[in-house]
C-alpha cells in the first residue's frame, strides 16, 4: 500500500464527464472491517495519465474518510458476508463490477 493511501481502496470503474471536464468514480475504502464507498470527482483533462487519475481519486476518498465526512457515502459492515462462501462473494462482486461498467 502506498504511503499516502492509508486505507485499502478499490475503484470499480472510472468515467470521464466531458460537461464537467472531470473524472468520476465510486471509490470503495476498507477500514476496520467496514466498507465505505465515496463518490469522487477530479477535474482534469481527458488525456491525463491513468495512474495519476486513479491515485488521486483514491487519495481524495481517503482524505474525505479520514476527515469523518459522513455525507455522500455508503457504509456497510464486512461481517454481513461472513456466512456467505468465498466463491459466492467473488462471483457476486464480479457480477456487480460487470453491471456497473455497462451502466456507466
Amino acid at each position: 500500500m502506498s504511503k499516502d493511501l492509508p486505507h485499502l481502496t478499490r475503484i470499480a470503474s472510472i468515467r470521464y464527464n466531458p460537461a464537467e471536464r472531470a473524472f468520476e468514480a465510486a471509490v470503495t475504502l476498507y477500514d476496520d472491517r467496514q466498507v465505505f464507498t465515496y463518490p469522487v470527482s477530479l477535474r482534469a483533462p481527458m488525456d491525463a495519465a491513468y495512474e495519476e487519475v486513479t491515485r488521486t481519486l483514491a487519495l481524495v476518498a481517503c482524505r474525505r474518510h479520514d476527515r469523518g465526512q459522513p455525507t455522500m457515502r455508503a457504509r456497510r459492515d464486512e461481517t454481513f458476508l461472513e456466512h456467505v462462501p468465498t466463491r459466492v462473494q467473488q462471483a457476486t462482486s464480479a457480477l456487480w463490477d460487470r453491471l456497473l461498467r455497462r451502466a456507466a
